[in-house]
């Protein structure tokens, strides 16, 4: 009384049909959206980690995580194949493969189907990426400099500590062993050259 229904919806009338696909289409899109965001997420690390600048720890971390994303796509897979299969008509089914295969979000055939295609995002676009990371990279260049202006004055000091170090112990082995002494000066003053 409070929806002013008059009548109930009765199993397969056009109401309920109406809905029941309505239902239906939601959950598809909720089982796109899941994996879309995780193929998404997988492509960007990819790219991350053929960026040339990223250091040896932040690719293991980066292939870790594409090991654990992994499983996630998996299920996410299977989901969305069981609602793609529930829809009317029903949408291909994807899977593993056609994921892998994957390298760009150009590629990424499925953000046809979403409600909302996000390749036209400036974010999407490789140059964009590309661009915001030597952005952040040079933003963070001005910290760099100073810490190797304090990491070169260590280096100079290590290596003149070590000169002397190694003038010393020459200079002691002359009388304990000359021959041993005779090698190490030549292979020291070999060295300097």
């Amino acid at each position: 009384m409070c929806l002013g229904l008059e009548t109930r919806w009765q199993v397969g009338g056009e109401e309920y049909n109406y809905f029941k696909e309505e239902a239906t289409l939601g959950k598809y899109c909720e089982a796109l959206n899941e994996l879309e965001h995780l193929v998404v997420m997988r492509l960007f690390e990819l790219s991350k980690l053929s960026i040339s600048g990223t250091g040896y720890k932040l690719r293991q971390k980066i292939s870790k995580a594409l090991q654990w994303r992994s499983e996630a796509i998996w299920k996410a897979i299977v989901r969305y194949d069981s609602q793609a299969a529930a829809l009317n008509p029903p949408r291909a089914a994807i899977s593993w493969e056609d994921i892998t295969n994957y390298t760009f979000l150009g590629e990424f055939d499925l953000l046809f189907h979403s409600r909302t295609d996000i390749r036209e995002y400036q974010w999407s676009k490789p140059a964009v990426r590309v661009g915001t990371t030597t952005y952040f990279k040079l933003c963070h260049a001005h910290k760099e400099i100073i810490r190797l202006n304090v990491e070169i004055h260590r280096l100079c000091t290590a290596i003149h500590d070590e000169n002397q170090e190694t003038s010393r112990v020459i200079e002691d082995l002359l009388i304990s062993e000359p021959h041993l002494r005779l090698e190490m000066q030549r292979l020291y003053y070999k060295s300097q050259w």
